[in-house]
This record gives C-alpha cells, structure tokens and sequence, in this order.
C-alpha cells in the first residue's frame, strides 16, 4: 500500500523563526501580562493556540529530527500570567547542532526588544559566566536564555541561539 501524505508526519505549523519573530512582534505590543489572552496570542501566532484548561493554553511541536518546541501561556489574563516558548533537543545526547533555531539568533532578537523600549541587563555566574539576559520595561520583564549555535570545546566565542524566552 502506497503512503498518502496523511500518513507522513505532519510539518510543525510554526518554524523557530517564525516563532520568535511572531512572538517578538506580540512583545513589542504588549504593555502587561494580562495582555496575553488566548485571543491575542493566537492572532500574533497566526495560528490557533490549543487550550489545556482555563488560562492555560499554547502550542507544541517538532521543527526537525532534532528539535522541537513548547509554547505556553499559564494564568492568562491575570497578574502573574507567564508565557514560556522552550526550544527542546531531543537527541538523546542534547548536544544537537543549533543552526534549526537559530534563523533568528540571539542578537537579532535582543535588538528587536530594545529598539522596543527594553533595558537589557546581563544576569552572571560564577567566573562571568552569562546565565541569561534579562530585558525589562515597566509592567513586563523579559528573560532570555541562549546556547551556543555549534558547540566549541576550544572556548572560542559561539554564535548564540535562543533556546528559552520567558515573559513575565
């Protein structure tokens, strides 16, 4: 029996670019968390949000062999809503290459917030090193967690992707 394309796994709706560049544009409009209401969300999407339950909703899905993603949205509507977007390596060894996710790499996305009115601040570790960005405006805080595009044993500087983005 001949495969249809029904029968084929279905491409993810979203690709990691289109995500972040959705996302950064619903950002940039968004003054509070109360803001990010399923409808609103699903408009900068443009796509329908699947809803898990009352102020819980999102979307999921893979991008390739190598990489999926989670997009949430809990408490929405209230004070202390919180939208994640996660970028998951599903190799069994999470060392995948980051070129899938990184179309839209760190840079471009921290410059799209601050021409938007946000003060970055780089939140450090032990020997500097850089745990996460955070980008803040009144009523609305951004965290930024990135990887390297390709994993450098050498120590040299990486091109940095965004793996995780948290608004709150």
């Amino acid at each position: 029996m001949a495969s249809t394309a029904s029968d084929a796994a279905t491409p993810s709706a979203l690709t990691a670019d289109q995500l972040l560049l959705r996302l950064l544009d619903l950002i940039k409009d968004t003054t509070s968390t109360r803001e990010l209401t399923l409808e609103r969300v699903s408009q900068a999407m443009q796509a329908p949000a699947q809803s898990f339950g009352p102020g819980h909703f999102g979307y999921g899905g893979t991008l390739t062999p190598e990489w999926s993603y989670g997009l949430e949205i809990k408490t929405a509507g209230a004070a202390d809503t919180r939208l994640d977007l996660n970028f998951i390596d599903t190799t069994a060894e999470r060392k995948a290459n980051a070129s899938a996710i990184c179309q839209v790499d760190f840079d471009q996305f921290a410059s799209g917030l601050q021409a938007a009115g946000f003060k970055r601040e780089t939140i450090r570790g032990e020997h500097g090193r850089v745990i996460h960005d955070r980008f803040d405006r009144p009523d609305l805080t951004i965290k930024v967690d990135t990887m390297a595009e390709n994993p450098t044993p050498s120590g040299e500087p990486a091109h940095a992707c965004v793996r995780l983005v948290t608004v709150q």
